[in-house]
């Protein structure tokens, strides 16, 4: 799966297909690059997160658990939707203040359906420019439920972000797992790409095969486009024996000087043209020179 440099990547999925197993791959990935990984939880407690990930980067995973107390209702102590992440990330220790961390949010789907998507948005946009415990935020990745939300919401949160990952089912049967992915460049140029792939026992990505789109409705307006001299009651075209024919026929305007001219009417005035070598004459079209 590609990689792009992004500070914030939201992963959109649907019930077709699962955006999850994607998101564990994810959180092993960054394990590798950052020093610590925040994983807040507000749909799956950590415990359920932690048996699909590979062991060895326990020691670099701090859990958030906010699945217990979504809305804050038994304590405000509790994370919830209503939390200020910065604040609450920033309380907890366990990494040093010289490296970079990220953050990883295992929905964002509750904090979107009880509180206004405006409100996320800030939240996230705060959350990608903060320190914590004065260690820069690499990136943020979050999974949203796309079936869940309207299309302004979704509009709202790709928007903040540079790089866009649509979990989609594959189109190929023998890969588990598409995505597509958008990503804005700071140059205003927008890179698309259609990835298949496969995810092991330790859900690491392999067999990543690009797809390339057709755009069938080209294809398909190139195919029924209709020939408009078809059903003429006269022949638009010619032949070769004809253009032959055609080609040795004297126009009365070209000067011949072969020609013989009977005429004896006296003051009658006549206009020969005789091409010159430099000129492009072209009887296809004799007004090919004239600016039309």
């Amino acid at each position: 799966m590609t990689q792009f440099e992004s500070k914030f990547t939201p992963h959109t999925d649907s019930v077709k297909q699962s955006g999850r197993p994607l998101l564990i791959s994810l959180v092993n990935n960054l394990c590798q690059r950052v020093e610590k990984v925040h994983v807040v939880c507000f749909e799956k407690s950590p415990d359920y997160l932690k048996d699909f990930i590979n062991t060895e980067f326990y020691q670099r995973l701090v859990f958030h658990d906010g699945s217990t107390d979504v809305l804050g209702w038994e304590s405000a102590e509790n994370l919830s939707v209503d939390t200020d992440l910065v604040k609450h990330l920033s309380n907890r220790s366990g990494h040093h203040a010289n490296n970079n961390v990220a953050i990883v949010i295992d929905s964002l789907s509750p904090m979107m359906l009880h509180r206004q998507a405006p409100y996320t948005c800030q939240a996230l946009s705060r959350l990608t420019s903060a320190k914590i415990q004065e260690a820069e935020v690499e990136q943020v990745v979050c999974l949203l439920h796309r079936d869940l939300h309207d299309d302004h919401s979704i509009v709202l949160l790709n928007h903040l972000a540079t790089t866009i990952v649509k979990v989609t089912p594959p189109k190929l049967g023998h890969f588990h797992v598409a995505c597509n992915t958008l990503h804005k460049r700071l140059s205003g140029k927008v890179i698309r790409i259609d990835e298949h792939f496969n995810l092991d026992e330790q859900y690491c990505i392999q067999d990543v095969t690009e797809v390339k789109n057709v755009d069938t409705s080209t294809v398909a307006m190139e195919t029924k486009q209709s020939d408009p001299t078809a059903n003429l009651t006269f022949n638009l075209t010619l032949t070769d024996k004809e253009k032959e024919a055609r080609s040795q026929v004297k126009l009365p305007y070209t000067y011949d000087v072969n020609r013989e001219d009977n005429s004896t009417n006296f003051g009658e005035g006549k206009i020969f043209y005789q091409p010159d070598d430099a000129d492009d004459f072209d009887e296809e079209d004799p007004d090919d020179d004239l600016d039309i």
